[in-house]
């Protein structure tokens, strides 16, 4: 009972920080914002900026955010499209006080918008409609804001190309099925928003929100290995912002990862670095949740005390208390620890008031739900009154439009005749098309057959150069190792015999000869590997991965569903394509850490390798000239597969590829 606690408090937190997170870069962000006033001589750009400003310090400073949206309506008067984006900024002033009249501005926002087709126009109609669906959540109805989200925030998301904003979406999505416990389309869900996000290079808040949600997702999962390797992932993100919001969140989450694995000192740390961090914002309702999180650790670890010393001290914060959800927990929670302790009368009286509060909330849904049907009655009898006088008006056009008969009649004739001109004109320019395009098509298969025997050509010459490694290795191991082997059977009988001034530099000569056999084995290792059919690709990567791992150079292995039916020359090819990845990342990278992740889905088989290096720019010409980087190529391209590189100076390089295999 008070792990669901856990979880609920956990999901009352998360719609709160909802729409409470700034940028991660929000000082510099709020400086390009002033600098715009500045040196903007438009007004229209002013009442931009004045109206971002106002949503920036609606946290920090209320009054500011006032006056930076009066300056923007101000200025943005004479700009008929400015006006909805007035009213989708106004909204937010109104979202947590009053939410009937925050949503009713919305619509207001997406009515006026409306009449726009642009991409400016559909971002803000989606980031209404997320409000809006945001409002029906809080109210406790999922089944709406999962509506919103599918058929009007994503959609309008996407006709304004805002790719993070789709990915953001699924977000979203992924956090309403982890809420309803459906949490394998939870998880899917979260996923296509990391991919989307990184594709996107979104901001790296955004990014890291999305990496400690799922986090989240893999504890209710209980796929701990997992969590923790999406919480490194969240905190790679935040680390260089170590005052950002967002670590409300994941230190929320971390304290519960280490709350369900039995670390209750470690999730005693993560928590109080949260409580510090909301202390230093002056969030006192994150302050409290996150305190009141602390309660289960000392909880779960039998510290009553303690946790009873927390819950008397949260009775009196007026922030965590206004809602009712809190008090019911806050209620059982002290009835469960006063049993514990022995106190039966504390006990009961705590019973009691939670008790009369969850019968108290239970009446007042009652009649929410009564006055909702009362209000769809009223609406039903409106709909009724219209339809009567829609009738009416129908039969008094009907006659005007008996006149208007006539008249297209003769205009239909006459535009017959018209058509068939056109159409004579029209069949002789698409006749013309058409043996274009056959003409276009022949070109075409011509390309195409060229492609194809280039790829048959990499792939024959793949599979000699493997071929060639494999005689080697061979050739190595059975005549050069043979060799080698011999001579340290003959210097170990010599060793015994020698004279005693000969006896350390004949043991020299030995450990030289150990020393260039286990290099010989290492050579065979790397030009045909034969842990591939001993141990299968997942653990032959494994080695691969920690063979290259050094004091200063660590690799971190995540395999996800990799199949075992794999053919023997697919899983070398992806064998060859990891170890080129890591190659290329120890010599040129400079980098510390290397994420090396290889998954399956059916007849799909993805690897993303990440380092947190120097980078580099892909589209120079002298570094796609590399030889690594061609043979890269080479190998995607006979699995008819995809390779993608995101990476910038100093911001370490990204590698996604996807291949297609048998299954």
């Amino acid at each position: 009972m008070i792990r669901c606690s856990l979880i609920t408090l956990l999901l009352t937190l998360g719609i709160h920080l909802c729409f409470a997170q700034t940028p991660l870069s929000g000082s510099t962000y709020a400086d390009s914002l002033n600098q715009i006033l500045k040196s903007a001589g438009n007004d229209s750009l002013k009442a931009r900026a004045n109206l971002l400003l106002s949503e920036y310090w609606y946290n920090k400073d209320k009054d500011a955010a006032q006056e930076y949206l009066d300056k923007g309506q101000e200025l943005g008067k004479p700009y008929p499209y400015l006006k909805g984006l007035q009213q989708y900024y106004e909204a937010y002033f109104y979202y947590n006080t009053d939410s009937k009249k925050s949503q009713s501005i919305y619509l207001a926002a997406d009515s006026l918008l409306k009449g726009y087709q642009n991409a400016d126009a559909y971002y803000y109609r989606s980031k209404v409609w997320r409000r809006i669906g945001a409002l029906k959540q809080v109210e406790d109805d999922e089944k709406a804001f999962t509506d919103i989200l599918l058929n009007k925030a994503i959609p309008f998301a996407r006709q304004s190309g805002d790719s993070v904003l789709v990915g953001d979406h699924y977000l979203a999505l992924g956090i309403v099925f982890k809420n309803q416990r459906q949490l394998e389309k939870a998880e899917e869900y979260c996923l296509k928003a990391i991919h989307a996000l990184k594709n996107a290079h979104a901001e790296p808040g955004v990014l890291a929100k999305a990496y400690y949600t799922i986090a989240e997702n893999y504890v209710f999962e209980e796929k701990y290995a997992k969590t923790k390797a999406m919480l490194d992932s969240a905190k790679v993100r935040l680390a260089p912002y170590p005052d950002s919001e967002h670590f409300l969140r994941y230190y929320a989450i971390e304290g519960m990862y280490f709350t369900v694995v039995e670390q209750y000192d470690d999730a005693l740390v993560s928590l109080d670095k949260g409580i510090a961090l909301a202390k230093k914002h002056n969030l006192k309702y994150e302050e409290q949740t996150l305190l009141f999180q602390k309660f289960y650790v000392h909880y779960n670890n039998k510290e009553y005390r303690k946790a009873e010393k927390i819950f008397q001290f949260l009775l009196e914060q007026k922030e965590i208390m206004s809602l009712a959800i809190n008090k019911l927990q806050i209620y059982q929670g002290l009835t469960e620890t006063y049993v514990n302790l022995g106190d039966m009368k504390q006990a009961y009286e705590w019973q009691k008031k939670y008790s009369t509060l969850s019968d108290s909330l239970h009446t007042s849904k009652l009649k929410s739900d009564i006055n909702a049907l009362e209000i769809k009655y009223n609406n039903a009898e409106k709909e009724k009154r219209i339809a009567r006088l829609e009738a009416e008006n129908e039969m008094a056009s009907l006659s005007a439009r008996n006149n208007r008969l006539a008249n297209w009649l003769l205009g239909t004739i006459s535009l017959f005749f018209l058509f068939v001109v056109l159409y004579s004109y029209f069949y002789y320019r698409k006749d013309k098309k058409l043996a274009f395009e056959k003409e276009q098509n022949y070109r075409n298969q011509l390309t195409k057959l060229k492609q194809d025997q280039q790829l048959m050509s990499a792939q024959a010459m793949l599979k000699g150069e493997e071929l060639e490694r494999k005689r080697m290795a061979q050739d190595l191991h059975d005549g050069l190792g043979g060799i080698l082997t011999g001579v340290r059977i003959n210097l170990s009988n010599v060793e015994t015999k020698v004279a005693k001034t000969l006896y350390e530099e004949v043991k020299k000569i030995i450990t030289n000869v150990d020393k260039s056999m286990k290099e010989l084995r290492r050579i065979a290792h790397n030009l045909m590997p034969e842990s591939l059919s001993r141990i299968g690709l997942s653990g032959a990567l494994e080695d691969l991965c920690k063979s290259y791992e050094t004091p200063d150079f660590k690799v971190d292995y995540q395999p996800y569903e990799i199949q075992s039916s794999l053919t023997e020359t697919e899983k070398l090819t992806i064998y060859r394509i990891v170890q080129e990845l890591l190659n290329n990342a120890l010599r040129h990278s400079k980098a510390s850490l290397v994420i090396v992740q290889c998954s399956q889905n059916e007849n799909k088989f993805y690897i993303t390798v990440e380092d947190n290096g120097t980078g580099f720019d892909p589209t120079s010409p002298q570094n796609q000239k590399g030889l690594g980087l061609r043979n890269l190529d080479h190998r995607v391209q006979t699995m008819d597969g995809t390779i993608k590189i995101i990476s910038e100076p100093n911001d370490g390089t990204t590698v996604n590829i996807e291949l297609n295999v048998l299954g």
